[in-house]
């Protein structure tokens, strides 16, 4: 099962540096007081981006000089940012954003450092 923010602090759905985000990583998983965590996103699948075929472009626009077509497994996370554990329980974690590149999300990726 994947950790991932799963509130922000006053209930909002974004945050960045500066703010707290709780997440479902805890004791029982790892997790201790002063762990960073890095903040990361998937780039997406054919099915949350804007509906075409599959190889819909290299039909359509001739890109089929390469020899097969890519994967969204292929395409490397998007870093947003990482933060530090304020506080831990047994499956939950308050984090405080200590960096963050963009804004990140409820739904968006944790890991321990």
């Amino acid at each position: 099962e994947m950790a991932m923010v799963v509130a922000t602090r006053d209930f909002g759905q974004v945050s960045a540096a500066g703010r707290i985000v709780y997440v479902n990583l805890g004791t029982e998983q790892g997790a201790r007081i002063g762990d960073y965590y890095r903040i990361f996103r998937y780039q997406g699948d054919r099915h949350g981006t804007i509906y075409s075929p599959r190889n819909e472009e290299r039909a359509v626009y001739g890109f089929g000089a390469a020899p097969g077509s890519w994967k969204w497994s292929d395409l490397p996370r998007d870093v947003l940012g990482e933060g530090i554990v304020l506080n831990v329980s047994q499956n939950a974690s308050a984090v405080l954003i200590t960096d963050s590149l963009r804004e990140i999300y409820t739904g968006d990726y944790i890991e321990i450092e």
